[in-house]
């Protein structure tokens, strides 16, 4: 070989040996970007995640300083001064605020028949379409007897004088639910750990099963931050999010065991469409009761009737879920307490 041909070669192999070791450091530089760019977000996106979720702003679940509690249960006492009690005309009443208002108030029907018996007053059904706006009449006494999902109870009474009274019940009594994270039959995502770099459904900042409780556990357990090891949308609901998983829209999702049963038993969704990764410890269901601030009388004739009060009816049936016949009693203090904890991670806006 002469001279200038190995002068040549020699000058291949460098250049291919310093691409080479370009083409490396790029990778080490991209593999620690990406790796850096995961749990660093650009500064407006993670200020949009705390915003949404009060991750800058934790509080302790208290009562609110307007409020006494004096035999300890965590809920405000009905005022001594007889002048500040409420005996309205007629009362005003909601279940869990939704999109679909106009059918939960034909669904409701029976209870606020039965209610008005119990009473001997009038009850009008008010509609609200979302949580924000329900928590906000209960505050302002625009609202005597309502109930709201798990998630929204300890605002509900933390800040607007909410007393839980029932929560609803199958045949013996029971009235918990598990958290279930979903995936499509078809998903690779096998495990909780699985999401990183995935989209999950959440279904809206208020609810528990449906968001602040993935969001904490998956941070507890997995060290795994919203928008930083995972994308999140949100569905607007439970129902939302199964319809989402059976059609293929989302990725993942965090849904309620009982609101899961019922979609299967309706067809809204097929137990071989989807594959369980994960379930939490139980929660209770959602709570109905009334404001602190109503007679006494008549809070007592409204805590009787919620808990004498049978479901017959399959449209109120579809609201709650299978299998549930009425109301149980329940405990905020000790039924709540792993929600309240939640929520000393998670204190999404409140009104």
């Amino acid at each position: 070989m002469g001279e200038s041909e190995q002068v040549s070669s020699k000058g291949f192999q460098f250049s291919m040996t310093r691409l080479m070791v370009t083409i490396l450091v790029v990778i080490a530089i991209a593999a620690a970007a990406y790796q850096v760019g995961k749990n660093n977000l650009p500064q407006e996106d993670a200020s949009r995640t705390k915003r949404i979720f009060g991750l800058d702003k934790p509080r302790p679940s208290l009562l609110a300083n307007i409020y006494s509690d004096v035999d300890g249960d965590k809920v405000a006492d009905a005022p001594k001064d007889a002048v500040r009690w409420v005996d309205p005309q007629a009362i005003l009443f909601s279940y869990v605020a939704e999109t679909n208002a106009e059918a939960n108030e034909r669904a409701w029907q029976p209870l606020t028949e039965h209610l008005a018996q119990a009473t001997g007053k009038p009850v009008q059904y008010v509609r609200f379409q979302s949580a924000h706006d329900q928590l906000q009449a209960l505050r302002e006494g625009r609202l005597h007897v309502t109930a709201m999902n798990t998630g929204n109870v300890p605002d509900a009474v933390n800040l607007c004088g909410f007393v839980p009274v029932a929560a609803p019940a199958k045949e013996d009594g029971s009235y918990s639910y598990t958290m279930k994270i979903i995936v499509p039959a078809s998903s690779a995502i096998k495990s909780p750990a699985d999401l990183v770099g995935h989209e999950i459904a959440f279904t809206e900042p208020g609810s528990n099963s449906g968001c602040k409780a993935p969001m904490v556990l998956l941070m507890s357990d997995f060290g795994m931050n919203p928008d930083g090891d995972y994308r999140f949308v949100f569905s607007r609901g439970h129902d939302q999010s199964i319809l989402g998983i059976a059609q293929g829209k989302y990725q993942a999702a965090a849904v309620a065991s009982d609101v899961l049963a019922s979609a299967i038993a309706r067809g809204t969704i097929n137990a071989s469409d989807f594959r369980e990764i994960y379930k939490s410890e139980k929660f209770p269901k959602a709570a109905i009761g009334y404001v602190y601030n109503l007679k006494p009388e008549l809070a007592e004739k409204i805590r009787q009737a919620l808990l004498e009060f049978k479901v017959q009816d399959a449209s109120i049936t579809q609201e709650l879920a299978e299998g549930v016949v009425g109301f149980s009693t329940v405990s905020y203090k000790e039924d709540w307490a792993l929600v309240r904890r939640i929520d000393e991670v998670v204190s999404p806006g409140a009104p």
